[in-house]
């Protein structure tokens, strides 16, 4: 999954573009007209100066009888008084467009992202932080909003530059070879200097995400922050990397200010000479008073464009760095996806078959060519000791991961040629630690059928036995349940998940320690539930309290990530074998993990 930086790189740069140009597109008569109304600018930053040019040389010729200005004065005034109004509607007009393009801009490349992002496998999430992702796509949608609107900047200051050269030209070839060079040079110190802007700007982008991931990271376990009392500890590991964050800050604003201190030389360097020849020209009678107005301001005003864009440029290179660091969220393939053609999974008895599977974990091996078969309806449970192999067992049933070699079969169809929404619509997994969305009771219930009626949600509730606590929360099945369930205790989040899977109704069913949460007695009530969640579906129970499976009609015990035996309760304990020893060695009915054939520890095991 992870790639050289190099190749990243690469592909980034042509895969970036055309990531950017898609949703361009999309709007793409609004982006013309916004960026041709941008060109408003440069007729102001070029005509005003000439306008004034030319009242200002009206005024010097009918200085003795100032009556006869007026008939050329009125003409100027109305020119200006039509450029400063066309100026003013092309700008609001742009306003306009570009709130609602940017908008639906920003909008379109977050959901393009959350999607892509949203559907990698748990294994993806188990190697990223989930903030640092959060904050890149959120670096995405800020940054492409910037580089489009520096645009905006761009075009215009393009047009000014070439204008002014023109402007200058009618008043003298040598203000506009100044001009031009002052130009050209500008621009060669800045794009000289941006790449290395980039650079450190894609540095610090890269730093600062791993920042907000792991502060997220810390906020998010605050409860074992608090139970241990590590604010000290925390903030000095968040200490360091704030540092480096800082560090890589400082390098690029540094670096910045490095480059503007050589533009202000340029600046000064060309603003002495263009306005000494200026004066030159005037005191020796070569240019009017109105082309000396003329040129001083369109002067300013390219110097103010100029400097805009010089300050704009390396912020364009940053967020091209910042968006390019971005994006390798985009480049990291999905690694559990639909096979071209994929097929509707088609449940009817729920048989499961495992052929020759083998599946390794980086480059551990967990299985290998592992063949099992579980009849419809058979109710099934597995017991091992942990990182024996039971978790990765039905997480390869959920195609939670790709297998290296063999099949997959449910009811004679491979798993890898069905599309991952009709095989978790079929499989209902309640896991160990279940966890929450920061939602209501009721939608954390419905999750398992969104279309799901009030009544069937009310009616899972009271399976799972949740009905008692929900009615007696003050807003009841619309209170919400706290980040990751936080205002619930662990037996009753336990029992939203096992609501939901009873709403879902699939037709496969997989528990994963469900009633480790639970007390005694609730334990006994959800158990009548589960036994009727059971009936007539194909049920895989992994359980560490071996008393739970007594009614299971086989248990599969694990060991090292092969099946070492295989029977009902009362056949593997009359092997008196590795069942048997696993039953001795329990403590209140849990499997010890303190033992010397545990093994390592099974990591897609959770």
């Amino acid at each position: 999954m992870n790639r050289p930086d190099s190749a990243k790189g690469e592909f980034s740069s042509k895969g970036l573009i055309r990531f950017i140009w898609k949703f361009v597109l999309t709007q793409k008569a609004y982006f013309f007209w916004i960026y041709f109304l941008s060109l408003a600018w440069s007729l102001d930053a070029t005509l005003w100066p000439y306008i004034l040019r030319h009242i200002i040389d009206t005024l010097n010729q009918f200085d003795t009888n100032r009556s006869l200005a007026w008939p050329m004065l009125k003409i100027l005034l109305f020119g200006g008084f039509l450029l400063w109004i066309l100026v003013e509607v092309a700008f609001r007009i742009r306003d306009f467009m570009r709130a609602h393009c940017f908008s639906k801009l920003e909008a379109q490349i977050r959901m393009a992202m959350f999607e892509h992002v949203q559907r990698h496998s748990p294994h993806y999430f188990n190697e990223n932080f989930a903030g640092s992702l959060s904050n890149k796509i959120n670096d995405m949608v800020t940054q492409v909003s910037i580089i489009l609107m520096n645009l905006m900047v761009f075009l215009p200051a393009f047009a000014t530059c070439v204008l002014s050269i023109v402007f200058f030209a009618h008043v003298s070839g040598l203000f506009a070879l100044i001009l031009t060079a002052w130009i050209v040079i500008h621009y060669v110190i800045i794009f000289a200097f941006t790449p290395k802007c980039a650079d450190y700007s894609n540095v610090h982008g890269e730093v600062r995400s791993t920042l907000a991931g792991k502060m997220i990271d810390s906020l998010t376990n605050n409860f074992a922050v608090n139970l241990f009392f590590r604010f000290r500890f925390e903030k000095a590991l968040i200490k360091v990397d704030q540092n480096r964050e800082q560090e890589k800050n400082y390098l690029s604003q540094r670096y910045v200010a490095f480059m503007y201190t050589i533009v202000s030389i340029v600046f000064l360097v060309g603003g002495i000479s263009l306005n000494g020849f200026m004066i030159y020209y005037w005191l020796t009678g070569k240019i009017s008073t109105g082309q000396i107005i003329q040129v001083f301001n369109t002067t300013w005003n390219v110097i103010a464009i100029l400097w805009i864009s010089g300050e704009i440029i390396p912020q364009f290179f940053k967020s091209i760095g910042i968006v390019t660091q971005a994006y390798t969220v985009m480049q990291d393939p999905q690694d559990v996806v639909d096979e071209p053609g994929a097929t509707e999974l088609k449940v009817n008895q729920g048989e499961i078959v495992f052929k020759d599977v083998s599946f390794f974990y980086g480059e551990k091996k967990i299985f290998e060519n592992k063949s099992v078969s579980i009849k419809g309806g058979e109710n099934i449970g597995l017991v091992g000791y942990s990182g024996s192999g039971k978790s990765t067992f039905v997480n390869l049933i959920l195609r939670f991961h790709s297998i290296k070699e063999g099949q997959i079969l449910i009811d004679d169809q491979d798993i890898a040629q069905v599309t991952l929404e009709s095989l978790r619509n079929q499989v209902s997994l309640i896991p160990q630690d279940p966890i929450l969305f920061h939602r209501t009771l009721e939608d954390n219930i419905r999750y398992g059928r969104i279309d799901a009626t009030d009544e069937e949600v009310l009616d899972a509730a009271k399976h799972a036995h949740c009905h008692e606590f929900i009615e007696k929360r003050l807003e009841g099945y619309k209170g919400l349940v706290g980040e990751r369930g936080s205002k619930l205790s662990g037996g009753e989040r336990q029992r939203i998940a096992i609501a939901r899977a009873m709403l879902a109704q699939a037709p496969i069913l997989i528990l994963d320690e469900a009633t480790s949460a639970l007390d005694s007695i609730t334990e006994k009530y959800i158990q009548d539930s589960l036994d009727w969640l059971m009936k007539d579906r194909t049920t895989i129970v992994v359980a560490h309290r071996l008393s739970t499976l007594a009614k299971m009609d086989r248990i599969l015990v694990f060991d090292h990530g092969a099946i070492v035996e295989e029977g009902s309760h009362k056949e593997l304990m009359a092997k008196d074998s590795h069942y048997a020893n696993l039953w001795k060695m329990q403590a209140g009915g849990f499997i010890s993990d303190d033992t010397d054939d545990s093994g390592d520890s099974d990591t897609p095991e959770k």
